[in-house]
Order: C-alpha cells, then sequence, then structure tokens
C-alpha cells in the first residue's frame, strides 16, 4: 500500500489542505486533490453540495428526439438528466421541456431513437447526479472529507469510476474515509453525521418491519400476496400475508426459530378456505395447531419463541345475506361455477329450462345454503366443490338445506316446492328419514331403490318392495 511520508517528521504528507468549499453541480462531478496547484473543484476538508437535479425512475416511450413519459414512480424529471434503460442509447439526455414539467408528459432527449412505444411502454431511470471522488493512488489512507447535502435533491458519491459509495439525502452530512489506495477507486468506509446532530444511520437500522424515511426508521407492514400454499420465514415478521388463491395452507415457521415476539397478519382474500397450521409440535393459543380461515377473514399470529403462537384481532365475516340469489340455467353448460359473490348468498333459486345434466360448483369453503330448483328440463341439478368430495342432487320443483364444509356438499333436509309430496332423504337402517322425537333411530328410510325399510332401535326389521313385504325376524303375536 502506498504511503506518502516526511523524510523529516516520518509524518504522513497530505495534500495542501483546502478547509472548505461550496459546490453547486448540475452534472456528474469529478473532484481532484488540490495538489500540483490545481484549484479547480478540490476535494476539501469540508465539502457543501447542492444539486440542482435530482433522479427519477419512470415509465414511458422515446420515438425519435421525444421522451413521453406516461407515469412517474420516484423522483421528478428535469432538463440535464441522463437516461438509462433497456436498449436505450447511452448518454441520453434531457435537453428540454416540451409538455412535461417534471411529471407525465413530453421531453426532449440529446440522441434520436425508437424505445419501446405507446402500446408497451417500459421503465427507465435518470440516475442521482454523481459526485466522484478523485483517484485513490495519489494520497495515503486516512484522506477524509466531510461531504454535505446543502440542496434538495440527493445525489451518490462514488469513487473514481462511478461506483456507488453512498446516497445522500437532503440536510444530510457523510464523513468518507480511505482505507485502500493500492487501486485507483480505492476502499472508502462512511459514516452518517445526519442533519445538524450526529444520528445513526436508519438505512443500515432498518429490518424486517422497518423502513427508512430520511433519518428516521418506521414500521410498514408491506403485503405480499401468496396464490399457493407456503412456509413462511423469518422475513414474514410484521407482514400482511393475504391469500388470494383458493382453498390451501399457510404454514407458521418455529416459535423457536424466530424468536418472541415475532407476528404477522393473515387476510384470506381468495376464493376458498385458507387453513393456518403450525410446524412442529407448535400450538396456536396452546390449545390447536390448524386454524381455518373463511373468505375475507383474518388475524394476527404473535410467536411465544418457546413453542407455539397466541392469536388475536380475529376478524370473522360478518357476510351472512339471507336476500336470495335468482341463477337461470337457461343455456348453460355442464358446469356453473359460483362467483364469490353469487356464493355468499344463502338462499339461492335456480330457474330456466336445463339443457344437459348440469353442476354447479360451490367455493371450496364452509357455508349453508337453502337451494330451490324451479327448473324445467329432463335434466339434473348437481351440487359440488369441484372435486371428489360428496354432491347434492336437487330435483326440480324441490327444495334442499345443505352444507359445504369446503371439499363435501351434504344434504339436510329435502322439501318439496308444493303441498302435495314430502321428498326424505335416503336415510338408514341407524339413521331413518322418518323419526320420532325421542327415538331418531326408530322409523322409514331406503334400504334400496324401489323399497321402503321399517328400522326399530337401530336394526332393520322389515321392508317393503315390488313383490310384497318381507318380515326379518319373522311374525310374532299373531300370523297372515
Amino acid at each position: 500500500m502506498t504511503t506518502y511520508t516526511s523524510p523529516f517528521t516520518g509524518q504522513t504528507v497530505s495534500p495542501s489542505q483546502v478547509s472548505y468549499e461550496s459546490l453547486t453541480i448540475s452534472a456528474n462531478t469529478p473532484l481532484s486533490w488540490p495538489i500540483n496547484g490545481n484549484n479547480t473543484v478540490v476535494s476539501a476538508n469540508i465539502i457543501d453540495v447542492t444539486a440542482t437535479i435530482g433522479g427519477a425512475t419512470f415509465v414511458g416511450y422515446i420515438s425519435g428526439t421525444t421522451l413521453t413519459v406516461t407515469s412517474v414512480t420516484t423522483g421528478t424529471m428535469a432538463v440535464g438528466q441522463v437516461i438509462t434503460g433497456t436498449n436505450v442509447a447511452s448518454g441520453t439526455t434531457i435537453t428540454a421541456l416540451i409538455s412535461g414539467t417534471g411529471a407525465t408528459g413530453t421531453y426532449r432527449v440529446s440522441i434520436s431513437q425508437t424505445i419501446a412505444s405507446s402500446g408497451s411502454p417500459i421503465t427507465m431511470t435518470a440516475p442521482q447526479l454523481f459526485l466522484l471522488l478523485p483517484p485513490a493512488t495519489q494520497v495515503s489512507t486516512g484522506q477524509a472529507i466531510i461531504v454535505r447535502n446543502t440542496g434538495t435533491n440527493a445525489f451518490t458519491v462514488t469513487d473514481n469510476s462511478g461506483n456507488t459509495i453512498v446516497s445522500i439525502a437532503s440536510g444530510i452530512a457523510y464523513y468518507v474515509w480511505l482505507t485502500n489506495n493500492t487501486t485507483v477507486n480505492g476502499t472508502w468506509t462512511t459514516v452518517q453525521f445526519g442533519a445538524g446532530t450526529s444520528s445513526a444511520n436508519a438505512a443500515t437500522l432498518a429490518g424486517y418491519g422497518l423502513s427508512a424515511t430520511g433519518s428516521t426508521l418506521n414500521t410498514v407492514t408491506p403485503t405480499i400476496n401468496y396464490y399457493t400454499s407456503a412456509t413462511l420465514s423469518a422475513t414474514a415478521q410484521s407482514q400482511l400475508t393475504a391469500w388470494y388463491g383458493g382453498a390451501g395452507t399457510i404454514t407458521l415457521p418455529l416459535s423457536s426459530a424466530v424468536g418472541a415476539s415475532w407476528f404477522t397478519v393473515i387476510k384470506n382474500n381468495g376464493t376458498g378456505i385458507l387453513t393456518v397450521q403450525t410446524s412442529g409440535t407448535d400450538q396456536i393459543d396452546a390449545s390447536v395447531t390448524t386454524f381455518q380461515l373463511q373468505i375475507q377473514e383474518s388475524l394476527v399470529v404473535v410467536s411465544n419463541g418457546v413453542n407455539g403462537y397466541s392469536s388475536w384481532g380475529y376478524g370473522q365475516n360478518a357476510l351472512f345475506a339471507f336476500t336470495q340469489e335468482q341463477i337461470s340455467v337457461t343455456g348453460a353448460g355442464a358446469t356453473i361455477t359460483l362467483t364469490a359473490s353469487q356464493a355468499a348468498y344463502t338462499l339461492q333459486a335456480y330457474s330456466g329450462v336445463l339443457s344437459q345434466t348440469t353442476t354447479v360448483i360451490f367455493p371450496p369453503t364452509v357455508q349453508f345454503y337453502i337451494v330451490t330448483n324451479n327448473t324445467t328440463g329432463a335434466y339434473s341439478l348437481t351440487f359440488s366443490t369441484g372435486g371428489a368430495g360428496s354432491t347434492v342432487t336437487v330435483p326440480s320443483g324441490s327444495t334442499v338445506a345443505m352444507v359445504c364444509d369446503g371439499t363435501n356438499v351434504y344434504a339436510i333436509s329435502t322439501v318439496t316446492s308444493n303441498g302435495s309430496s314430502l321428498t326424505l332423504n335416503v336415510g338408514s337402517a341407524t339413521n331413518p328419514s322418518l323419526n320420532f322425537l325421542g327415538n331418531l333411530t326408530t322409523g322409514l328410510y331406503l334400504p334400496n331403490s324401489g323399497q321402503v325399510g321399517v328400522t326399530v332401535g337401530g336394526v332393520q326389521q322389515a321392508y317393503f318392495s315390488s313383490s310384497g313385504l318381507t318380515v326379518i325376524n319373522g311374525i310374532s303375536g299373531g300370523t297372515f
């Protein structure tokens, strides 16, 4: 490593000292050491810098020498900015305002070219102005300067080749010193002094759930969308975990791995049940390993750092609309997939002409429905979740109460829409369709098609069929 020492004192020889320099820059500006009589744009001990233009990120396209900006993401457009982006010619510079005055609009650029189009604009960048430090090989290690931003636009301090050392926001000062001078670019270290008083570098301190705004730290809750089942990691700290898929699972990290007070907010914005489950032997609220969120429900889970999570802020979906939804099947295909808004209606009436056997697909979520089939046509209307679970077929002219558990659809009662008949479920010997209060295992059911079974105490005793009456245990107390 090169050093410059005095043969008389053995001390490092520094360039001639310039205590203070005030610079206004409107383009990338290289500094020089104050040596060999140079006194132009020198690197002083303290430099106050005002950048006349700042950086910007925007979306637009270039046709000839006209830049059209359709939206500005960050910063402000200005004359003198050098534009970079995919296939943008090197050195392209904004030379004049046309209709744009810093935001959307048109601008004149220095190089004629065609970049993107109005139908598919691209993202382009106008980097902050550079303040380039002098060659590191011309001074000893330990050479230092203080750079303060006295303007309103941020600028970037770089090494001699333009590699970023630090970006300095308005009102912020940095102490910059050289630790290695074996190359022209050298190795530089920085520490922030802050705005008027010494302060920590907020951007360096920012972690999960924290964001740097100028010189301060602010809590944030970033929204991360999930469309397929996923396992969260420590990086999900403080985030809003937003579910947008169908039925799926979000797995929490081990509480002992993420530590106490780690938390995440989970919201089901999808179209099916979202299962929140723990890892290992962890539990939620010291009682369960899984928790189901219905559509539009949410909760917060907080790690105890040892064996699980506590939940709070559980937002239960209050939407339970009993207003009847009218759905026409005329012209429908083999399936009708209900939208989330349609499926929110508990009372559903289907009308029109069935031209083929049709299945109505419920969302894979827990819900109670009362369905009336007012359709005509010699075809059936079946209800399902679209998977391999059980289904319910509703005859024309019937009303059926049914429950969806997210996978299966079960009928819990069936009543015709007119007073001339009563339609019951098939039932079983242990659960007859027609039973009695206080004796639910005694009554009538359908053992097979074309039969009526009699069950007593949960055991079939007889049945009627087209061939007559069959008594399982024979006649007791009389004869035929």
